[in-house]
């Protein structure tokens, strides 16, 4: 071989990488810091309802740079234009600040108290993750699923904050172990 060529990569070393990148790629990633994210918001929101408005406001963008992340890795290479993805994307989540800047006006006009606009925004983001994995995945969907479990366990239970940890890292493991047996792909 010249000096010029580059150095071959080792047959096992792209094997482990491939691997590696097969269990836990950037889906799972971005899916297991949705879900940890999520799982912090319900615990605000069993425990300070006050709080969890402006958590759950501050999630949005979280979640809305997420699904742009997931959808730009979905269709890079594929000939869409960025401005649409962007667009579509920020136009999803838009409308869920919108709907949770009404539910926050609903609050201060006395038509909702604390305790009921932390769970109607955690149904507001539930569903809106849950139409967001409708384009990006079953595994959003998943999450969304999670969120609206959590939601049912919250009208339903006193202290539930811990069976949806549970819950929540139970599907995380199913999602990473499918992915990784299974191997199929988001799209």
């Amino acid at each position: 071989m010249s000096e010029d060529s580059p150095t071959p990569v080792s047959k096992d070393a792209a094997v482990k990488k491939d691997g590696l990148h097969r269990f836990l790629g950037i889906y799972e990633i971005v899916i297991i810091v949705l879900i940890a994210l999520s799982t912090i918001g319900i615990g605000i929101t069993d425990f300070s309802p006050a709080d969890s408005y402006k958590y759950w406001v501050a999630m949005v963008p979280i979640f809305c740079g997420a699904c742009l992340i997931l959808e730009w890795s979905r269709v890079r290479g594929k000939g869409f234009k960025w401005t649409t993805i962007l667009r579509t994307q920020l136009l999803h989540w838009a409308g869920l600040l919108v709907a949770v800047r009404l539910v926050f006006e609903m609050l201060h006009k006395g038509r909702l108290d604390n305790e009921n606009t932390g769970l109607v925004i955690l149904l507001l983001l539930a569903l809106s993750v849950f139409l967001a994995g409708i384009h990006l995945g079953w595994r959003l969907c998943l999450v969304g699923g999670f969120l609206g479990a959590a939601l049912v366990a919250a009208t339903y239970l006193e202290e539930y904050v811990w069976v949806l940890v549970i819950i929540g890292f139970a599907v995380l493991i199913i999602v990473s172990l499918w992915k990784h047996f299974v191997g199929i792909e988001d799209g």
